[in-house]
Formats: C-alpha cells, structure tokens, sequence
C-alpha cells in the first residue's frame, strides 16, 4: 500500500520549567492554552491527530478537550523536545505519508494554516513547508515521510524549528503575515501577560 495519509503531532509532554506551572492549562480566551492547538488540528483536513504528554499528563486529561486526538505518552519527556517528536513520528502507521507537526503552546494556529501549509507542502514538490515569519521558518511544519529520518540526529530540547531551518532548500515557505497565522509560541510568564491582554 502506497502511504497517502496526513498526521498532525502536537508536542506538549514538557514541564514548563520557565513558566512556573503547566502552560498547556493556562487559561486563553476561555480554554486552557493547549485546546486551541488542539482545535486547530481536530478541525482541519488531517487525517488523524496525536498529542504527545510526559509532565502533567494525567491533569492534561482531566482538563482538556481532546477532540479526536490520541494521545501519546512521552516517559522521557525531561530530555527535551526530540524524544517527544520521535516519540509522536514513532506512533504513525505505515498510510501515513506526512506529518504536520506543531506546538502545544502556539494558541494562534488555526485549521485553515494548517491546510494551507499543507496544500503548499502537496503542490511544491518539496518535502516540507513551514510558516516563514520575520525571515525565518517556524512551526507548525509539515515533514514527508522521506523527512522522518534526519528526525533521529535531534537530540535536547531541540526540535522541527532546527531541521528545516538547517535545510530551507527543502521547505516551502507560507508567509505568517495574516490572521490565524502568527507562530508565536508561549514560554514565559511574560509571553502569556501579553497574549492575555490581546483580544481573541
């Protein structure tokens, strides 16, 4: 069988440490922080959807609406953002052709960014596409499956940011300059003071 299907990973398995508390439940526009990622994902053309937890995993059950994500849990989440990406490519099956991987912490991203990058990744001919914002790419990104294995070389808190940053000629780029495409993500106290105090 020919791999055709499209998986979105969220990564939220980490423990916050900057923050001070789990970001993935702080309040945001009347939904815990993570919800919005997942809404966006659940409420696009992906054909299935992932979210990969390590700290907090249980309460993050307990509070967030998952939709029809499957959830994915990363033991070795205190080693940084690559053991969760592997972790979530790790639990696709062989029908998947692509993976739209994004942030937990990314309240901006909407479904129509997601498709769109998606619809730019199918008509390029390249195997990723990622939102270009101030001149350089950021996540979410969509990864061909020929992509997944330049994902084992990560190591640390380091993630897809890096890989198509190391590789541009192989990223279609979708400018991150209009509504639902910002790709700022929440890591400080000081991050989510000011995402507070935009209007939804």
């Amino acid at each position: 069988m020919v791999a055709a299907g499209s998986a979105g990973v969220i990564l939220a398995a980490g423990a916050s440490r900057r923050m001070g508390e789990p970001k993935q439940l702080l309040p945001v526009h009347g939904r815990p922080l993570l919800e919005a990622a997942l809404a966006a994902a659940c409420e696009s053309r992906l054909d299935e959807v992932v979210v990969v937890l390590g700290a907090h995993a249980d309460e993050i059950r307990r509070t967030v609406r998952l939709g029809r994500a499957r959830v994915v849990l990363n033991p070795a989440f205190a080693e940084g953002m690559s053991t969760s990406l592997r972790a979530g490519i790790a639990s696709l099956g062989s029908h998947v052709a692509r993976a739209v991987v994004m942030l937990g912490d990314q309240p901006d991203i909407s479904a129509e960014v997601v498709d769109l990058l998606l619809d730019t990744q199918a008509a390029s001919g390249l195997p990723a596409a990622a939102l270009s914002f101030d001149g350089l790419l950021h996540p979410p990104v969509v990864l061909a499956r020929e992509m997944w294995g330049d994902i084992e070389s990560l190591e640390g808190d380091v993630g897809c940011r890096a890989l198509v940053r190391a590789h541009p000629e192989l990223v279609a780029a979708v400018a991150a300059d209009k509504p639902g495409g910002h790709p700022v993500d929440i890591d400080t106290r000081e991050d989510f003071e000011r995402l507070a105090a935009d209007p939804a």
